[in-house]
């Protein structure tokens, strides 16, 4: 067989032809830029999060971006998060002059640990960054405690979680401000970049739509603020719009992969994802972790199976950060996380041979 770790154009075939119409119309009407489009996204992912303002943007390290931005984080300032993510978590808090100060995650799924957030918080901190990664809802009710009691901003950057809820609710509520991705591969993928912030308070989704345009409010060529130019095109918002509905369904299909893989590998030495509470993981990632990493990923290449590995390098350890002082050894979980972690396919097109010959094929290699 030959699988891919994602198979976007299997999702496109269900799509292709309500979405080539739209967009034929699209293209006559030539309005282009924060249409009907982008407000119709813009108000479906308010109602589906239960997030009342939305404001969409070019991509997710915009996002981040404008959610610190928009809650005044500059120059001198710090902010905590995890050195297990993808690099516009850290990214992101450098470009606002701010310093990124990074501590560990749980080994249980990955995701920052809340006793050591406080051990990192200084007179200079004014936020902490929370990333539910691969599409795990972080501890929240840990990470608000300690945020709540220092008076820090809390960012949720839930780039791969669209969808997943803690306790019955979505992810977006529980923070200041949150960032989403529409990068093409996330669980809702557009057909280019795209991104969304989220915030529960009026001032932040203001202050954003005011910054995504250069700073600019109602008055044309009349800034007040610097800020930058982010906008999602019409477009994108358009294959957006047309995905969402089946956004449910696919990450339905997604856990149901996740609950077959758990149950067919559970007896082999290999750490498997935790699924509980219900809903909680919607898999943008199905992560196992293995010491024979490598020779497990090569193995199923040969096999025709392709895998990812997220991700190689903790943020910590990236040579763009080295100015920051943090060393190998300093977050020993992330980086033995970094040597172990391999994402199998999990998208919603699996087919059920497909499946079973992912299994049978690791089954072989142990």
């Amino acid at each position: 067989m030959n699988i891919p770790l994602i198979d976007l154009k299997a999702q496109y075939k269900k799509i292709e032809r309500p979405l080539l119409k739209k967009l034929k119309e699209l293209l006559a009407e030539q309005r282009l830029i924060l249409g009907n489009y982008n407000t119709a996204l813009e108000e479906a992912i308010a109602r589906y999060t239960g997030v009342p303002h939305a404001a969409a943007c070019a991509n997710g390290t915009d996002a981040l971006v404008l959610c610190l931005m928009a809650l005044g984080i500059k120059e001198g300032d710090e902010v905590i998060t995890t050195p297990y993510t993808f690099f516009s978590t850290a990214s992101s808090i450098m470009l606002v002059g701010a310093k990124p100060v990074f501590v560990d995650i749980e080994e249980e799924d990955m995701n920052i640990d809340p006793l050591l957030i406080k051990t990192a918080i200084t007179p200079k901190t004014k936020a902490v960054t929370a990333v539910h990664l691969f599409g795990k809802v972080c501890d929240m009710r840990g990470i608000s405690s300690v945020t709540e009691k220092h008076g820090l901003a809390l960012i949720e950057d839930m780039a791969q979680s669209l969808g997943a809820r803690l306790w019955g609710t979505s992810c977006g509520n529980f923070g200041d401000i949150a960032a989403l991705s529409f990068y093409p591969t996330k669980n809702l993928g557009g057909i280019g970049e795209g991104g969304m912030v989220l915030t529960k308070r009026a001032d932040l989704g203001a202050a954003v739509k005011k910054l995504r345009v250069h700073g600019m409010d109602q008055t044309p060529y009349l800034h007040d603020v610097v800020g930058i130019n982010s906008r999602l095109d019409e477009i994108k918002a358009c294959a957006l719009v047309e995905k969402f509905p089946f956004l449910d369904d696919w990450n339905k299909k997604r856990i149901s992969n996740a609950a077959f893989y758990n149950r067919q590998l559970k007896d082999l030495p290999v750490k498997l994802p935790k699924i509980d509470p219900p809903g909680s993981h919607i898999f943008h990632q199905y992560v196992i972790r293995t010491e024979k990493r490598d020779a497990l990923r090569e193995h199923l290449q040969q096999k025709g199976v392709a895998t990812g590995v997220y991700y190689p390098m903790p943020l910590h350890l990236q040579p763009c950060f080295a100015h920051l002082g943090f060393k190998k050894g300093d977050f020993p979980v992330a980086e033995e996380a970094s040597l172990t972690s391999l994402a199998l396919p999990v998208y919603p097109e699996l087919k059920k041979e497909q499946k079973e010959y992912i299994v049978q094929s690791i089954r072989e290699f142990f």
